[in-house]
This record gives structure tokens, C-alpha cells and sequence, in this order.
């Protein structure tokens, strides 16, 4: 019957699989390193920015590992968060080939069709081949 990767009871057969299952040992390691890389990106990261808020609450790394330090830049700017811009064309491999060549990103259309607009690339409704 379901046979899609949404079908809960295949979600739940593969969760049973990487907790208990023949996929544990790989789902621990790979969580394992995932770890490692984040411990080592904070040790190596911004450690001045980071300061505890009070004195009174703040506890040493070994006893509290699940703190989180906060960059005390984002606090201070008054501006909303920066973010990326979705606006604006996006170009594809494709346009910045032709830019890197010199030519036009998207060639201009020079073809009418018989109302006299320009004619479309494709036929709409049609198959691309002949069956």
C-alpha cells in the first residue's frame, strides 16, 4: 500500500531502525562527529564577544555543555536583522555563462507572431515529440 517515503509507517520503521537497529552505530557516530565540529567551532570561534550576562549565573563550560553564548553585537544594533534579499533576478548557470562570454544574459526575442507580439519559445499544449 504506501509506498512513500511520507508514509508514517515507513517514517517510523526506519526512526525504529536508527535507534535500535542495524543503522544505530552509524546514526551514533555520524551524531558523534557532528558534535566534535561543533565543540571545536566554539573553542575556536569568537570567545571575546561571548560574556556571560551576570556573574552570579554564570557557570563554568564543563559543568553547563547545552549553554548557549550569545554575539553581543546583534544585541547592540538597533536595526532590524539583516537578511537576504529575495527581490531581483536570480541568475542561473546558464545566464552567467553567456555573461562571462560577453553576450546578453537572456537573449532578446526578435521572432512575432501573427498578432505582431513576440512569439513564444515554446507551443503550449503540444508534446515535444511526435508520438
Amino acid at each position: 500500500m504506501a509506498k512513500s517515503t511520507r508514509s508514517k509507517v515507513k517514517r517510523s520503521f526506519r526512526a525504529k531502525k536508527r535507534d535500535e537497529g542495524v543503522y544505530a552505530a552509524t546514526e551514533a557516530a555520524r551524531l558523534q562527529r557532528l558534535n566534535s565540529k561543533l565543540m571545536a567551532k566554539i573553542d575556536h570561534g569568537d570567545e571575546e564577544l561571548a560574556e556571560p550576562v551576570d556573574d552570579d549565573t554564570a557557570q563554568d563550560d564543563s559543568t553547563a555543555p547545552d549553554t548557549m553564548e550569545l554575539d553581543d553585537s546583534a544585541k547592540s544594533s538597533t536595526t532590524k536583522p539583516s537578511h537576504v534579499s529575495t527581490h531581483g533576478a536570480r541568475n542561473s548557470r546558464r545566464e552567467e555563462w553567456r555573461k562571462s562570454k560577453g553576450m546578453t544574459p537572456v537573449p532578446k526575442v526578435t521572432r512575432m507572431n501573427r498578432q505582431g507580439l513576440p512569439a513564444a519559445r515554446r507551443r503550449s499544449g503540444r508534446p515535444s515529440r511526435r508520438r
